[in-house]
């Protein structure tokens, strides 16, 4: 066999079938004209649900074209909002899906955030405190977040603290989870003449419940929140109660 012969023979048999071929140009025309020939056509959606933080709670789901939604804080937590691709503050929701959906419960803590400025004054001398319930408090001393009073000044002096649980306190934080908290406030009033006076400021992100003022005697009994001073007249050391309810 001549080489001539040889050659020919090679052509024949790596020869490429023509219904290849226009397989491989039938494909090439789908990708060129961007069709997707994976596109599901039964019309379901996929829905995404997450809850923000993702420690603060939990989202039950039901039904599948109509869905509900639940969102279920855990414990310290409330729900605050849905956000996404629907915004509401409806708990539970109602949606129908028209689309593939992420939609984000989120919560927010849920317990008390406040912060009270409280002066007692006797005219010449004061002493400023201030105490309530923040994020990252606990019910006992915090060093980055309560202030240790300072030594008692010279006999004669007005001289106000809180009584700690080991310790006087000018600062005194608890945790903001803490149900009724109780803050014991101590006046000495020295050797004045004339009436002490208690003042405050409140601020609040929780605007219910009570914060009740009251003396060891049951003298004075008053809510903070209906005014924000009241003189009284001490002859001696006296202890009073400051209750949140």
């Amino acid at each position: 066999m001549n080489t001539l012969q040889q050659t020919l023979n090679k052509k024949k048999r790596y020869k490429i079938p023509s219904r290849l071929v226009l397989l491989v140009l039938f494909l090439v025309q789908i990708a060129g004209s961007g069709c997707n020939i994976f596109e599901e056509g039964d019309g379901s959606f996929n829905l995404s649900v997450i809850g923000l933080p993702l420690t603060a709670g939990s989202v039950l789901t039901t039904g599948t074209t109509e869905v509900e939604l639940l969102a279920v804080p855990n414990d310290n937590w409330s729900f605050s909002h849905w956000s996404g691709d629907v915004e509401s503050t409806e708990n539970p929701l109602l949606i129908t899906l028209t689309k593939n959906t992420q939609i984000n419960a989120n919560f927010v803590l849920s317990g008390s955030n406040s912060k009270i400025k409280l002066r007692v004054n006797e005219g010449q001398f004061g002493t400023d405190l201030e105490f309530g319930q923040v994020e990252g408090a606990t019910d006992g001393f915090d060093s980055l977040i309560d202030i240790e009073a300072p030594p008692p000044p010279p006999d004669g002096i007005m001289y106000a603290w809180f009584e700690g649980s080991d310790r006087p306190l000018l600062y005194d934080y608890r945790n903001p989870f803490t149900v009724s908290p109780v803050w014991n406030l101590m006046i000495d009033p020295g050797t004045t003449n004339s009436a002490i006076e208690i003042s405050w400021s409140i601020e609040l992100d929780d605007e219910s419940g009570m914060w009740i003022l009251e003396s060891e005697d049951e003298t004075l009994l008053l809510d903070m929140r209906d005014q924000d001073s009241v003189q009284i007249n001490l002859s001696n050391r006296s202890a009073f109660k400051i209750t949140r309810n």
